[in-house]
């Protein structure tokens, strides 16, 4: 009895520090190995065009992130409105994954306002209105596990749970488009990032999987 217990607690420690020894190769690659699918979003998406060259977020954003996968770029709209995209991409490892209001936060900007309101017919984003002194933007953030996208974190926690326990191996993504709120109103720059997301959503279905 006592031999097999032994056994047990040596198969037990074999397989803890197996999962460690995974779980920190996933976090080296994520760190030094970029996600090649970050780099075929296309600089144009519908009528947006991409400006300029895609931003460095900087090593202490990747460090913080725990992930080299990282893409911030700007879009003009057809009416010369600019807007950022940001995906944060955490592969299999899910560890990058965050509600960007905390970094919002840290990097000195107010919540107004949060709320969730669908995108097109196929998901639902959450909204925030944010300030930083005379400043005001719009922003629009969703999550992607696998082909499920949701503003919700505790929902697409679960869709990740779902696709372990049935074998299937999903990345997942954060994304987040951001504006200015002018003097239209934040109605009219949600309404010009939504319309981003529409075109941006068999995109990332086909480009990030």
């Amino acid at each position: 009895m006592r031999k097999h217990a032994g056994v047990t607690i040596v198969l037990l420690a074999v397989t803890l520090a197996l999962h460690v020894a995974i779980s920190q190769a996933h976090e080296r690659a994520a760190l030094t190995q970029p996600e090649p699918s970050l780099l075929d979003i296309p600089p144009a998406i519908g009528p947006y065009k991409q400006a300029g060259p895609d931003i460095d977020p900087g090593d202490r954003v990747r460090e913080i992130l725990q992930t080299n996968s990282i893409l911030t770029r700007q879009y003009d709209s057809p009416g010369g409105w600019p807007l950022e995209l940001m995906i944060v991409h955490t592969g299999l490892t899910r560890g990058s994954l965050h509600f960007p209001e905390v970094c919002l936060v840290g990097q000195g900007w107010e919540v107004r306002e949060q709320y969730s309101a669908p995108v097109g017919f196929r998901f639902t984003a959450k909204r925030l209105i944010i300030f930083r002194g005379d400043r005001s933007q719009a922003v629009l953030y969703w999550f992607k596990t696998g082909d499920h996208l949701t503003g919700n974190y505790f929902l697409n926690t679960l869709n990740w749970i779902v696709a372990k326990l049935t074998f299937k191996e999903p990345s997942s993504s954060m994304i987040r488009l951001s504006t200015v709120i002018g003097r239209q109103g934040d109605e009219v720059s949600f309404r010009v990032l939504e319309d981003f997301a529409v075109q941006l959503e068999p995109i990332l279905l086909e480009k990030i999987r």
